[in-house]
């Protein structure tokens, strides 16, 4: 009788200890609604922290532009953030003089220039020089070979793609809803500079955190001499402090 009864409480042992599958769904369920919260956190964080690291690099890279413009009283070269291959402005900063080691890359990789078509910009900043008042120091366009630099440089906009991986100022139009033409190798756009129209879409062209982390714009700063003009008061309020 003492046996049949041990063996009777590890029987109801056993039975206490297990799970039911009721038990096991809720605890399934409760993990569920844990990852769907902690998921989007984790990845608006990692977007978080991209944008904080491009807007260092941005930093960085206007350190080392006002650097240059101390030595030789201009900008560098405008820079269309193409391959290391072809890349003339930034490489400015590099050699002779290092003003800084190595150029960064954007944070947030390749980003597409059409939404439309697999076409992609290399990871490189984008970098838009020129003179206040009349036009870039290199007039060029984007399919065409790179000039010399052909004036001072007083004025600077660099940019970072954004969250949203696409390129708002690759120069088109039409295809990203885009009525004026913002290639930073046109910088400082005085054809428009006056425009209101022109200002107000500036706006939607620059990143603002506060309308979702990965809405769309992309991350800009800049320096030197702002330009006269609605759209160089909206660049400069936006973007100085970036």
């Amino acid at each position: 009788m003492p046996a049949k009864e041990d063996e009777w409480v590890r029987i109801s042992v056993r039975r206490v200890v297990g799970f039911t599958l009721i038990e096991l769904l809720i605890v399934v369920a409760i993990i569920a609604i844990l990852a769907l919260i902690a998921v989007p956190n984790f990845l608006e964080a990692q977007t978080r922290a991209k944008v904080s690291r491009v807007k260092s690099d941005l930093r960085t890279l206007a350190t080392a532009q006002e650097a240059y413009f101390t030595d030789w009283n201009s900008y560098t070269k405008y820079d269309r953030g193409d391959s290391w291959v072809t890349l003339e402005g930034w490489k400015q900063l590099t050699t002779p003089v290092p003003y800084v080691t190595t150029i960064p890359k954007d944070a947030f990789g390749s980003s597409r220039t059409n939404p439309d078509t697999a076409n992609f910009s290399p990871p490189y900043y984008e970098l838009g020089t020129g003179d206040p008042g009349i036009g870039p120091a290199a007039p060029d366009s984007s399919s065409g070979p790179d000039q010399p630099m052909q004036r001072a440089a007083f004025s600077w906009e660099m940019s970072g793609n954004g969250p949203d991986h696409l390129d708002q100022t690759d120069g088109g139009s039409g295809w990203d809803n885009n009525n004026f033409n913002w290639a930073e190798w046109n910088y400082p756009w005085v054809q428009f500079a006056d425009n209101p129209n022109a200002a107000l879409e500036l706006v939607g062209l620059i990143y603002d955190p506060t309308n979702g982390t990965v809405s769309r714009g992309d991350i800009l700063r800049v320096g030197g001499t702002k330009p006269a003009g609605r759209v160089f008061d909206v660049l400069f309020g936006a973007a100085l402090g970036n």
